[in-house]
């Protein structure tokens, strides 16, 4: 439906053509074989950066075009049909490449940001590590300047698309005697460095994106690839960290209607005790609670976003869209599965997958617990 004024005339065009697109070029069997073989979708990156939708909320000069909003109804429609599409999306064009946008070098943009555009290459955000998860600000891997480079040491952990980036934006302490929210810096390295070893993980969900541990071990960066004013990375990667969780509040969105149409579907078809299980009122009120928080996931996902589209602050919406959205889509993958019953354990089904990749959402881009906190602080507690 046109959700008027979130999804009109150019933007309503945008998500018509994105649902259209990946209903054409990826079919179910695609994304089961890309979690089953935890096979990365590079053939979805290449044809979807040739109709121009990596360039979305890039500059103009390097062919971009688009704001926030935009993105959240982008990212909403891809995640339907494949959440590691839009996860390396936002990864790579949202996350690092916005930030490069923002903050970066003229050379740095104009070395990164037309490769992005043209979808050949990927990025990586290296913020978390062993011993900081939550507590972001207790970074330990350093960058210590050296004439003309950075001797970085020490290790990242949860690091999604690392296998598959040419660079990691990594979160690194350049002033190791400075306070906790002090004396970081942000720091493109080139993933093929030397000393760089990179491990993916074995996790639940999320197999076709890999997620890794990285480690450092006196590697060399030009001082040319720092992104902004050396120490001030923390207050200059806050910006990014509000548009991932509106980003990832739109994921949720567009894999939870997923959840609830195929559940419906089911529902319609199934037929026990002489009739379609749909017709009974238990399966009704799951599935009529399921879309009435999908619905309400969608507007909060676009509030987020058009805050950001406005130049807006927008950390207590964001934050808020991210823990509603990233609960609905575990309740509905949880409903869903039971609407399905055994046919929805099985791992033909697409509602295991859903199942198990949901909880991921409750845990990165902040805990839900990590949100409720930013809400609370912005309502003055």
């Amino acid at each position: 439906k046109m959700l008027t004024p979130y999804t009109t005339g150019e933007r309503k065009l945008l998500q018509e053509s994105v649902h259209q697109f990946m209903k054409a070029e990826c079919p179910r069997e695609y994304v089961r074989e890309c979690d089953e073989h935890k096979r990365y979708p590079i053939e979805l990156i290449q044809k979807t950066a040739a109709l121009g939708w990596w360039s979305l909320t890039l500059p103009p000069e390097y062919g971009g075009y688009g704001d926030y909003l935009d993105m959240i109804v982008f990212l909403e429609a891809i995640a339907y049909y494949s959440i590691a599409l839009a996860r390396v999306w936002n990864i790579t064009v949202s996350m690092v490449g916005g930030t490069i946008q923002r903050f970066g070098t003229p050379a740095q943009k104009a070395e990164i940001l037309p490769r992005v555009a043209r979808g050949e290459i990927t990025l990586a955000f290296a913020l978390s590590e062993p011993d900081a998860g939550s507590d972001a600000a207790a970074v330990k891997t350093t960058a210590i300047l050296q004439d003309d480079h950075f001797v970085v040491n020490g290790s990242k952990m949860w690091i999604t698309n690392a296998l598959h980036a040419h660079y990691l934006l990594t979160v690194v302490r350049t002033d190791p005697r400075a306070e906790r929210h002090q004396g970081m810096s942000l720091l493109l390295i080139p993933r093929e460095s030397e000393g760089v070893e990179i491990q993916p993980l074995n996790l639940l969900g999320g197999h076709a994106l890999r997620t890794c541990a990285v480690y450092f071990d006196e590697v060399r960066v030009p001082a040319h690839l720092l992104v902004g004013e050396l120490h001030h990375g923390w207050i200059n990667l806050l910006p990014t960290l509000t548009k991932e969780r509106a980003a990832l509040a739109a994921m949720c969105t567009g894999a939870a209607q997923a959840v609830v149409d195929d559940a419906l579907r089911y529902a319609k078809q199934r037929v026990q005790f002489g009739r379609p299980i749909g017709k009974f009122q238990a399966i009704q009120h799951k599935l009529a609670d399921m879309q009435t928080r999908v619905d309400a996931s969608r507007l909060l996902a676009y509030q987020a976003g058009y805050l950001l589209a406005q130049g807006q602050a927008a950390d207590r919406e964001a934050s808020a869209a991210k823990v509603f959205a990233a609960d609905t889509y575990v309740q509905t993958a949880i409903e869903g599965l039971q609407i399905l019953g055994g046919y929805g354990y099985s791992m033909e089904s697409d509602m295991q997958r859903h199942f198990r990749e949901s909880k991921l959402f409750q845990i990165f881009g902040g805990t839900n617990e990590i949100q409720r906190l930013v809400v609370a602080r912005q309502l003055g507690l």
